[in-house]
């Protein structure tokens, strides 16, 4: 249990922030979401997330009904992520538009956010 506490530590901080800033300045991770496959940046963050996604599922590969799966739920979101981005990064900015499109981007922050939000609650209390 030691893990996953850590990683609903680091996660939860991380993905709060993130989804915070993602709702605080949509304008702006709207247009690098759009630029993204013409920088290389795409490679780059599929090759840290997936590495990332590798660290949780080989670490934390746990199947319970309780909080820990969320963790490893975000580690397997981040391995194939990951993956889709450095194997097929046209598919996956494809499937990125249209999910952004049906679901809306500020939904999306604010799921990551209530992750985050909760993992955090999770991992220190």
């Amino acid at each position: 249990m030691c893990f996953s506490i850590f990683y609903a530590q680091v996660l939860g901080i991380w993905l709060f922030i993130i989804a915070l800033a993602a709702l605080t300045q949509q304008t702006r991770f709207k247009k690098m979401l759009a630029n993204s496959l013409e920088e290389p940046f795409l490679a780059w963050a599929g090759i840290l997330l997936f590495g990332i996604g590798l660290i949780i599922v080989i670490s934390h590969n746990i199947w319970v009904h309780a909080w820990p799966l969320v963790v490893t739920l975000v580690g397997w979101v981040f391995v194939i992520a990951g993956a889709m981005r450095l194997v097929w990064p046209k598919t996956f900015l494809q499937i990125a538009a249209t999910f952004n499109a049906r679901v809306g981007f500020a939904v999306l922050s604010w799921a990551w956010l209530i992750i985050g939000a909760y993992l955090i609650w999770m991992g220190f209390l």
